[in-house]
């Protein structure tokens, strides 16, 4: 088991929690982006074009969708209400083989009127003001999500433990101890009746009431827990340099013993080594 880790070495981890929408689609699509506006240039668009450029590129329809401002499920309905069916991804996938149908479809959708519209617009300040808070409101959405990127990181650990060395383990609701106590816990293992491993997993990127919550959350499951069963804390993000008192005292309760260990995401094959020596011991 590895030893403690200190206050300052903890807000040496800390960074901020990757929100994942930039993955190998998403570079695509950017890569996409400057060959269909560079394929359709000043051409005007007709049908046979949008087809020809479905074909030529695999992600062009992403492209398309971008001119008509759809969502990927606003943009699937619209399809399928042109018989074209399935979720945004296997369209995607049919531009190969049917792009004839598809073609017709985001011509009838307007994307032809869209992009001339694009072509003329001259953009102003007040424009780019709202584009850029259209795409702020989202990373917003997004950021919401960021705490369970991190519990999806530690249940990736988790499932690997799993096939390696066939662990079980729950994720969410409350364990119970053996004096019937319950607490919530993120993750129990190897169930949560009993659990002999607890995880807790929280990522701050903005300050809120949830960062208030984390420390109440701890005393209670120091208080229901077994006496053996070992405590972990994984978190990350840059909003606790906005609450630096409250990640001190999450330190401490470490450093007194009552917490075995914290990870960040960049620690995280640490605890999985933890928990493998763990579980050999048993």
């Amino acid at each position: 088991m590895t030893g403690q880790v200190t206050f300052e070495e903890l807000l040496g981890q800390l960074k901020r929690i990757p929100a994942k929408w930039l993955d190998d689609d998403g570079r695509k699509v950017l890569e996409s982006i400057t060959r269909v506006v560079e394929r359709i240039d000043d051409l005007a668009l007709d049908q046979n074009l949008i087809k020809t450029i479905l074909v030529e590129d695999p992600y062009a329809l992403d492209v398309f969708r971008l001119f008509l401002d759809m969502s990927q499920d606003i943009f699937a309905n619209e399809m399928g209400a042109r018989n074209i069916k399935g979720d945004f991804t296997s369209i995607r996938s049919k531009c190969k083989n049917d792009p004839e149908k598809i073609a017709e479809a985001l011509v009838e959708l307007g994307l032809a009127d869209a992009i001339n519209t694009h072509r003329s617009h001259r953009w102003t300040l007040q424009d780019v003001l709202w584009d850029r808070y259209g795409h702020m409101r989202g990373r917003a959405m997004t950021a919401q999500r960021r705490g369970a990127t991190l519990e999806d990181a530690v249940e990736s650990i988790l499932n690997e433990l799993k096939d390696e060395i066939g662990i079980t383990f729950d994720r969410g609701g409350n364990f119970i101890s053996r004096s019937g106590g319950q607490a919530k816990a993120d993750f129990s293992v190897p169930s949560r009746e009993v659990p002999h491993i607890i995880i807790e997993a929280k990522g701050y990127e903005a300050t809120g009431s949830k960062l208030t919550d984390v420390l109440g959350d701890i005393l209670k499951v120091l208080r229901v827990k077994d006496e053996d069963a070992h405590y972990f804390f994984v978190t990350d993000g840059i909003g606790w340099y906005r609450r630096l008192s409250d990640l001190k005292k999450i330190v401490e309760h470490h450093q007194h013993g009552n917490i075995e260990m914290i990870y960040t995401m960049s620690t995280l094959p640490d605890l999985k080594e933890a928990i493998r020596e763990i579980i050999a011991s048993q």
